[in-house]
């Protein structure tokens, strides 16, 4: 038997003032009682479960809401990075036509003259050890480098003798520097085309260098 019954909550009434109570009449009471306290008990039980599935939830919903946030910036960092290397491409481009552009453009601020002295002086400057140069001219140059090709050798004392000789076959600004072992062939419009391919190459392999780095990220 308890000591305190809850007498409202189990329905039971008395009038006001002190009460003596059988034996049969308390034992209702006890079992009422505690299977009010069970039922608080197994609600309590209940409201607990239901507050840590509710916990858990939160938890579970939060992770994946981080898990899905993180997923969104890899795929944001992805598609950046992807936009960026083609910004970089379109750069690397742009800037090999600009260098392309430039020389071409500064190149052709040059006399035939000036430009086939360059050539001349870039070809000597390989046989520098040869003691005899034979130079062929387009015929519209023979008598310039008849002229300079005093200050020219100058510059190389190692050589003895330049001849300059006429070729018809050549057109300013192609000149033909030759010696006993070697020729060089100074085609001024088939260097900058070699120099352009050049540039176009390397434009190429850094781009793929770039996408393989970028695949691998």
């Amino acid at each position: 038997m308890v000591g305190y019954y809850r007498l409202k909550e189990l329905g039971f009434r008395l009038s006001a003032g002190a009460h003596v109570l059988r034996g049969g009449e308390v034992e209702p009471l006890d079992a009422a009682t505690a299977l009010l306290k069970a039922a608080e008990q197994e609600a309590e039980r209940i409201r607990q479960e239901a507050r840590d599935a509710y916990a858990a939830e939160k938890i579970r919903g939060f992770e994946e809401g981080l898990e899905q946030a993180r997923m969104q910036a890899v795929g944001r960092i992805v598609e950046e990075s992807r936009v960026l290397d083609d910004a970089l491409r379109d750069i690397d481009r742009d800037l090999t036509n600009l260098v392309i552009h430039a020389v071409r453009k500064l190149v052709d601020g040059f006399s035939d003259q000036d430009k086939a002295e360059a050539m001349v002086r870039a070809a000597l400057k390989q046989m520098r050890r040869e003691k005899r140069i034979q130079l062929s001219l387009a015929p519209s140059q023979i008598e310039h480098f008849r002229r300079s090709i005093g200050d020219i050798k100058a510059g190389f004392p190692e050589i003895d003798l330049i001849d300059v000789v006429e070729d018809p076959s050549l057109d300013p600004p192609r000149i033909i520097v030759e010696s006993p072992v070697g020729r060089v062939d100074g085609h001024f419009a088939q260097r900058l085309d070699e120099l352009e391919a050049i540039l176009r190459r390397s434009a190429v392999v850094i781009a793929e260098e770039d996408a393989a780095e970028g695949a691998h990220r």
